[in-house]
């Protein structure tokens, strides 16, 4: 992983990305315990202004040159890691990005979304495996209460996050 997170640094570094924080199921691995993923989600924030069309061609561009143009699954190969660039797209997700917490990975700084971000993405998203997560966040209590119910009051996700705790929870 230390080769793919050296390589993300340099597309900052090189100004490819002005941003990024890893979501999803690495970003996880911070809060409870790990469960098998084979893939990374780098939440990235794009210069150009919103609109119907977004290109990454800048990035693969430059990990071509960087040697990287294999793609596996949704994401292209970075060392052994598929590497999916998800540009932020909706409110929660722009604002999970500013609020990422700096990280050390492997030796590398790398930003990840805070708990309560990836459980409200979960919400969100609500497929199978975002409820065991949730489950999963539920059972350790690695997270500030308060402010993950103000992200959903926020982002209008706490009809739906009383549907999923209801599933999920044995109360």
């Amino acid at each position: 992983m230390k080769e793919t997170l050296k390589t993300l640094n340099t597309l900052k570094a090189d100004g490819i990305i002005r941003t990024y924080a890893i979501g999803g199921a690495v970003a996880a691995f911070f809060y409870i315990e790990p469960t098998l993923t084979d893939d990374m989600d780098v939440f990235i924030l794009l210069d150009e202004p919103d609109s119907e069309f977004v290109t990454l061609s800048p990035i693969y561009s430059r990990l071509k040159e960087l040697g990287y143009s294999k793609f596996e699954k949704e994401g292209i190969v970075i060392d052994k890691w598929p590497v999916q660039f998800l540009p932020a797209s909706s409110g929660l997700e722009k604002e999970a990005l500013r609020k990422a917490k700096d990280e050390i990975i492997e030796g590398e700084p790398v930003r990840v979304f805070t708990a309560e971000y990836l459980m409200a993405l979960c919400v969100a998203v609500g497929r199978a495996k975002d409820k065991i997560r949730l489950s999963q966040f539920l059972s350790e209590g690695c997270f500030d209460s308060t402010l993950f119910e103000d992200i959903l009051s926020r982002f209008d996700l706490a009809g739906k996050w009383a549907k999923i705790k209801g599933v999920i929870c044995d109360d």
